[in-house]
């Protein structure tokens, strides 16, 4: 048995562990057997700044999900934890707040999504100094990390034949673990919509460890999994400029989806884009658009994370895939990225005329939201800020095996309050 504590050791404690092992050999001598204790987690505490922080791993290598106990005193601020080995620094978290479910900055980590290696765990407050302890992963990863199957084709919406029209919920920017992102994923579950848009960004990186805590254990692992993901078997992603500087991570949670990719479902043509590579004519996303677009069913629907049009700012390198969409039928393009809620006017191919294609945003997933932008322009049709909460959408007509011939939308706030209506025609 081995037991490490570095940090506030209990009075007596060494005494009493000795007393666990004599009487273990006392009857052990006698021929009954005897449970074992378990061995102790390891603690160590230092100062990070103007906080005192302490971390607690179980004790011995560690395998597949581990707890990791961080408290921090006074319990606020920005908390990172990283894992540094010989082959670098790998950021494994980073906390604004302590969690909305453990009141502190603990976490779970998937160790079978990391390299096997000895290393040191560190975690820090703010810009102060870190504290670290020693750890050791054992899952059998020499060269890669246990990957999820590569099964999201089987994710994709069915056929629906309810006799209702089928509501679908979207959101983005909210997974951090923070009361107000907990509260609207909570508000999506309850709403229990045939489908959700998640509308990217995971908070701060997107790493194996924020998608596992920040997200939620996914339901795609078979499990009820919890806050997001407890959605995720019936989520289609798209992905956010937070999370694309973890590809590998994104791709693996969401068990081997592509960046882009498109669906159908209602009768309707969803286009799921990645906003954060080109939608440049002559990129691949491109003309994977103009493709899809070719005999397409009257309701199109396309959503990725940075908007075209923010406030009164257009995003030029994204003109032409709006200008595709709007003269090809296009219907509805959904954003996050901003975060708060919008409704824009009717806009033609150029972006500044009345027109058809409808771009709305639904960026109060919880994180920080904010103040809603204005546009001189007067493109805003309608704008909520600094209220969390989520846009559905109906595809009308599309029950009992149906085809949608127009799409309606609501923007709700987490109590169910209805802030928001409109519809456009396909």
């Amino acid at each position: 048995m081995r037991v490490s504590q570095v940090c506030n050791p209990r009075k007596g404690g060494r005494m009493q562990r000795m007393r666990r092992v004599l009487v273990a050999s006392v009857f052990a001598s006698a021929g009954l057997l005897v449970e074992a204790p378990a061995e102790a987690a390891t603690t160590v505490c230092g100062p990070s700044g103007s906080h005192t922080v302490c971390i607690t791993l179980p004790a011995g290598a560690l395998s597949g999900e581990v707890t990791v106990g961080i408290s921090n005193a006074p319990n606020g601020g920005k908390m990172q934890v990283t894992w540094v080995t010989s082959r670098g620094t790998v950021r494994l978290l980073t906390r604004f707040q302590p969690s909305a479910q453990t009141q502190d900055y603990s976490f779970v980590w998937p160790t079978q999504k990391y390299l096997d290696a000895s290393g040191t765990l560190k975690a820090k407050v703010g810009n102060g100094a870190p504290v670290s302890v020693a750890a050791t992963l054992s899952n059998g990863n020499a060269t890669d990390f246990q990957h999820s199957v590569s099964d999201w084709q089987a994710f994709l919406p069915g056929l629906w034949i309810d006799a209702n029209d089928p509501v679908i919920a979207a959101s983005g920017d909210g997974p951090d673990d923070g009361a107000a992102a907990n509260g609207v994923a909570a508000s999506i579950v309850a709403a229990d919509p045939a489908l959700f848009l998640f509308l990217g960004d995971v908070y701060e990186e997107g790493t194996f460890v924020e998608n596992r805590n920040m997200y939620g254990a996914s339901s795609m692992d078979g499990g009820p999994g919890t806050l997001w993901g407890t959605l995720a078997n019936k989520t289609q992603p798209t992905i956010g400029n937070h999370e694309h500087k973890n590809l590998a991570d994104f791709t693996d949670y969401w068990h081997g989806r592509p960046m882009y990719t498109s669906f159908t479902f209602g009768g309707a043509l969803f286009l799921d884009l990645n906003s954060s590579a080109s939608l440049q004519p002559g990129s691949p996303q491109y003309g994977f658009v103009q493709q899809a677009l070719q005999g397409a069913p009257d309701c199109v629907i396309s959503f990725f994370h940075i908007p075209v049009l923010s406030g009164g700012k257009i995003a030029t390198n994204k003109q032409a895939i709006w200008a595709l969409l709007a003269d090809e039928g296009g219907d509805l393009v959904l954003n996050g990225h901003n975060h708060f809620l919008m409704e824009y006017e009717p806009l033609a191919d150029d972006l500044t005329t009345p027109g058809h294609m409808v771009e709305l945003i639904s960026g109060a997933g919880g994180h920080d939201v904010g103040p809603a932008k204005s546009d001189v322009a007067g493109r805003i049709a309608w704008s909520l800020g600094r209220t969390p909460g989520a846009l559905y959408l109906t595809l009308v007509e599309a029950a009992a095996a149906g085809t949608a011939s127009a799409v309606s939308w609501r923007f709700e706030t987490t109590s169910g309050a209805v802030v928001r209506t409109g519809t456009v025609d396909c």
